[in-house]
């Protein structure tokens, strides 16, 4: 079955994103809530500076205001000066009158904020002011700080977290992901057994170790292994003993049936219906040796070796010409000499006396049949074309199953293409049928070339 069929998805895609994606979210969460606790901790310091900075310019000013009406802390000294002097401020008001304050605040005019801490937007700046009032002596001082340097300090603090978790979540990424291919390899090496596997390889899967949560599955797949065998065994052991059983009545059966023909040699009526007995004798016992053949075929070990597909070739196509000639077809062959392929010499056999055999019981008298091997690129090809009937389209893929004959042709055993198809099968090559140019089939098969 096409495994298109089947919906796929990544197990290592899906742990890496299962793994992976929680390690981001608490990330990105992380740096949300070191966000929120760096803003409130921020803020706490600063209003806490400036909640000093108004005690303490309280103190240091309250006993010269009251004793001296005229008071004044003088310029400030420029070479003092900070980076971040501009952005904070200071006023001090005495019944009512503002009788000093710091050079940033030159901006505010007769802006005075409310008591206490409040945020006021002053020359498309934000501001955080703090105002204390010393009601008994009518003492009004107001600190005030832009909202730059707390901004400022925050983004320190965020980036001292981001810049780190920027370097080490790629890293943390791909030991996930190494981590999960080491955790996945037994499955990928299983995976590539299978795939590797002849089809006749039904041995158990073997590994040294195997990881607990695909023991379950590597043991259910070697007891399917095991009772595929015996069905297989069950199998072939039923066909073998029915074709040799088999065999005895038909030798029989024709002997009695020649015997008979040649006593009805005068009988014009009988000599038709034993004809046909004959050959439906003859049939039948083809299709039993065939049976045979395949039996002992799947049933034996297939080993690989070099095999020279031109000899082979030429000499089925020597043992069957006989065939052809009796039958008045033409047969051309067209075999270069050398054309090598890695495969089993007794299959690769079998797989092609039957598609000659089947172009020549196919064939009418005096039709074609061209057998050519050639080689194209690293591909070894057969082709075997006849005149015959043909096959339709729609049974072109049915006729590789047992048993199953073309409409066209009905006097086969229904094995031949399937024994060729099987072969094909175990060798990884292609076999494809179209139709003949001058009417009739063509059997193509394509295979590695060594």
């Amino acid at each position: 079955m096409n495994n298109n069929y089947f919906p796929h998805y990544s197990l290592r895609r899906r742990l890496i994103t299962w793994i992976s994606l929680p390690i981001l979210g608490a990330t990105l969460f992380a740096l949300l809530m070191g966000y929120i606790f760096a803003r409130h901790e921020v803020e706490e310091v600063y209003d806490a500076q400036l909640v000093q900075s108004a005690k303490v310019l309280l103190q240091l000013t309250q006993h010269e205001i009251m004793q001296d009406d005229d008071f004044n802390l003088g310029i400030e000294n420029p070479n003092l000066q900070h980076k971040y002097e501009r952005k904070l401020g200071f006023r001090v008001w005495v019944n009512n009158e503002l009788i000093t304050h710091s050079a940033s605040t030159e901006a505010f005019g007769g802006f005075e904020a409310p008591p206490g801490f409040s945020d006021q937007n002053v020359e498309d700046y934000e501001w955080r002011f703090f105002v204390f009032i010393d009601a008994a002596n009518k003492i009004k001082i107001e600190v005030s700080e832009r909202y730059d340097i707390r901004y400022e300090l925050i983004i320190q603090l965020m980036l001292a977290l981001i810049l780190p978790a920027l370097i080490f979540i790629p890293f943390i990424f791909l030991i996930v992901w190494v981590g999960v291919r080491k955790v996945l390899k037994p499955v990928v090496e299983i995976s590539a057994d299978m795939d590797q596997r002849n089809s006749n390889d039904l041995s158990p899967i073997e590994k040294e170790t195997i990881p607990q949560e695909i023991a379950p599955l590597v043991q259910a797949l070697n007891a399917l292994f095991l009772r595929i065998e015996e069905s297989f065994d069950r199998e072939r052991q039923f066909t073998d003993n029915a074709a040799h059983e088999l065999r005895t009545p038909l030798a029989a059966m024709k002997t009695q049936a020649q015997v008979l023909l040649k006593k009805a040699a005068d009988m014009p009526d009988c000599k038709d219906g034993l004809d046909n007995l004959l050959a439906a004798i003859n049939r039948a016992s083809h299709m039993v040796d065939q049976l045979l053949s395949f039996t002992r075929l799947q049933a034996d070990q297939i080993d690989f070796e070099a095999v020279d597909l031109s000899g082979l070739t030429e000499e089925i196509l020597k043992d069957i010409s006989p065939l052809a000639v009796t039958k008045k077809i033409e047969l051309e062959a067209s075999v270069p000499s050398n054309i090598k392929v890695k495969g089993n010499r007794d299959a690769l056999g079998i797989m092609l006396r039957n598609l000659l055999d089947n172009a020549i019981k196919f064939t009418p008298a005096k039709g074609e049949i061209n057998a050519v091997v050639f080689t194209e690129g690293n591909k070894a090809v057969v082709q075997v074309s006849d005149t015959g009937p043909g096959i339709s389209d729609a049974e072109k893929d049915k006729v590789f199953e047992r048993f199953y004959r073309a409409q066209k042709n009905k006097q086969g055993s229904g094995l031949g293409l399937s024994m060729a198809k099987w072969v094909c099968d175990v060798h990884g090559a292609d076999i494809i049928l179209s139709d003949n140019t001058l009417g009739g089939l063509s059997v193509t098969v394509t295979m590695e070339a060594s």
